[in-house]
């Protein structure tokens, strides 16, 4: 970075007595010669026509999909800024209606989800706002305990609109969203519906096969048995919820939600949890704030954004 130019100026606020005191300081950088973060996790390969959605639920007819062949999910990132991170950064299993965005696939997993993750944790204000996404320093020390985290972070924030959908209409066609981003196994949402007499859930599972997150966490890589306590925390927490809602899941479950499918997401999950579960939620949506909190400041350390 011997080449990059940069500026540190002063921040300046009015007190409560009308003084003007400096808040902090705030470096300005030219980053024409680093490596833009959303040039990182672009992914290339053969488009298809796909479903698009607002919401993950809500299905767009006209849109223009540039949706990869074998694509696990959508990675909607408008601009490379703090400024957009509040409203226009958000995942999902389908295409995103707007366009903007990139195809996730199992290769480029992992730098998606420290992308969302380094988006969403930082809040935008008038100092930050134009601060540019870099790579990160994959030989840093905490970047594979970040990568792993990201994974549990990825899945529960208010922006996580992964979805499982079931026979949804599209172009004059009939399509089935699968979610990637599940993290429980087939065979124990299998055992859960039948301690539940939840027949459209177990017949949903019988055929169908685990999903990408719950291979990851649990399979060959082992990915939970490396996640910090307090990212497991979250993810144990809501697989008490998953547990815990079967029966009202079941009584919620219809065309629109599409809570009968096995691998739904936290976008149709957390619709049972806010009605039926308020204070679990709570606490499910506090450990998720202790993780955000945490991992935060690695967003700086890492070199997602200069301090």
């Amino acid at each position: 970075m011997k080449d990059m130019n940069m500026f540190e100026f002063d921040v300046l606020e009015m007190s409560d007595d009308l003084q003007v005191e400096k808040k902090t300081t705030k470096s300005l950088y030219n980053t024409d010669n680093l490596k833009s973060l959303n040039k990182w996790y672009d992914e290339k390969g053969v488009t298809i026509e796909y479903p698009g959605t607002t919401n993950g639920l809500n299905i767009v007819q006209k849109h223009k999909s540039n949706f990869i062949k074998n694509g696990i999910g959508w990675f909607y990132a408008d601009s490379n800024t703090v400024e957009k991170n509040p409203t226009n950064v958000s995942l999902f299993t389908t295409a995103f209606s707007h366009g903007q965005g990139k195809t996730i696939t199992k290769n480029n997993f992992y730098k998606v989800i420290v992308s969302f993750c380094s988006r969403k944790s930082i809040k935008s204000d008038w100092v930050n706002m134009k601060d540019e996404y870099l790579v990160p320093n994959q030989e840093h020390g905490q970047f594979e305990q970040f990568k792993y985290d990201s994974l549990v972070y990825s899945l529960f924030h208010i922006h996580s609109f992964q979805t499982s959908l079931r026979q949804v209409e599209y172009k004059d066609k009939l399509w089935d969203i699968k979610n990637e981003f599940f993290w429980m196994s087939k065979d124990r949402m299998k055992e859960l519906a039948d301690e539940n007499g939840y027949d459209n859930l177990h017949r949903d599972a019988r055929t169908s096969s685990d999903r990408h997150v719950y291979n990851l966490l649990f399979g060959e890589e082992r990915i939970y048995d490396k996640l910090s306590d307090d990212a497991k925390a979250v993810l144990n927490k809501a697989t008490e919820l998953v547990e815990q809602s079967m029966t009202l899941r079941q009584v919620m479950a219809d065309d629109h939600n599409h809570l009968d499918s096995w691998d739904a997401g936290y976008a149709q999950l957390k619709l049972v949890w806010k009605e039926y579960f308020e204070e679990d939620f709570k606490e499910l949506r506090q450990l998720y704030k202790n993780l955000e909190d945490r991992m935060c400041p690695l967003v700086y350390e890492l070199g997602f954004l200069m301090k």
